[in-house]
């Protein structure tokens, strides 16, 4: 080959090369938008990895004032993530450092924060498909104030029976409760989860009556001397539900004049059983992972 021709052949392979490395990033994945429903600070993403498709990014913008928790459901041990800080060009976490599956941050200022889920592609058979929820909160105080409900009871009748449940991130709910002078106040709590608890304080008051996590008793009665709103928290330390599960009780709630005896409790109470979560559909409650492990 002349040296002219030898001059256009490496010219040809210098172009080609630097046309693809211009056409490269034609080929990257740009992260995915995280978006939230109004009035719900959970969302949740549902996504695969395998060896030649071995990450996805997520991008969140999170306000001051807020948390940002991160949750990844996955069967597949080999599925990590990592959390940068956009907004200072900071790396925050690597689950697979840390061996941990959530992690949670404050926020101080607003920030753009990327999340990238991965797995190690020599990890993985041909073939092989890790499925996996990624499951993104960002809340601050207002979302996760406990919600209230007053309890009400139906004509000649001294029972009233309340059901819910309760979550890591919805770990209380308070109950109202109006008894009137003579009466006796009994409270009832019916759980299969012992970390399951309730309070009981005169409203307007800070001292509580009874904290059934110290009594070590799941039924508390007191005679009321004049007309009293009570306050009732039932609650559960977050520690004790993992991302994804759920608390179950009934809370029985009677009163009857204070010379007579306990009349019997609400024919439909029963066990409240723990069951894996269902899908969130209020404030402050962690989506149950969606196919994470099919």
């Amino acid at each position: 080959m002349s040296p002219s021709g030898l001059s256009r052949f490496a010219a040809g392979i210098a172009f080609g090369i630097a046309a693809a490395c211009t056409a490269l990033p034609a080929f990257a994945d740009a992260p995915a938008t995280v978006s939230f429903q109004a009035n719900n600070p959970w969302t949740q993403e549902i996504g695969s990895v395998d060896r030649f498709n071995d990450s996805h990014d997520y991008q969140i913008q999170v306000a001051a004032g807020k948390t940002l928790q991160i949750n990844l459901v996955t069967r597949d041990p080999n599925v990590f993530f990592k959390v940068r800080n956009e907004t200072e060009d900071k790396q925050l976490v690597d689950t697979f450092q840390t061996g941990a599956t959530t992690w949670s941050t404050p926020v101080t200022t607003a920030s753009t924060y990327v999340v990238h889920v991965y797995v190690d592609p020599n990890a993985m058979t041909r073939g092989e498909v890790a499925k996996y929820a990624l499951q993104i909160g960002q809340y601050g105080a207002a979302d996760m104030q406990a919600a209230t409900t007053e309890v009400n009871f139906e004509a000649n009748q001294p029972w009233a029976q309340e059901v819910s449940r309760l979550d890591s991130q919805a770990p209380s709910h308070d109950y109202t409760v109006a008894i009137p002078a003579g009466e006796t106040l009994q409270v009832n709590l019916i759980s299969q989860n012992p970390k399951v608890h309730f309070k009981v304080a005169a409203s307007g008051g800070s001292q509580a009556l009874v904290d059934t996590a110290q009594a070590g008793t799941t039924t508390w009665s007191t005679a009321v001397a004049a007309a009293t709103t009570y306050r009732i928290e039932v609650y559960v330390d977050p520690s004790a539900l993992p991302p994804g599960r759920e608390a179950n009780y009934a809370l029985q709630v009677g009163h009857y004049p204070s010379a007579n005896a306990s009349p019997a409790t609400a024919a439909s109470a029963g066990s409240a059983p723990d069951a894996p979560a269902a899908a969130a559909s209020t404030a402050g409650a962690v989506p149950a992972a969606a196919g994470s492990g099919d």
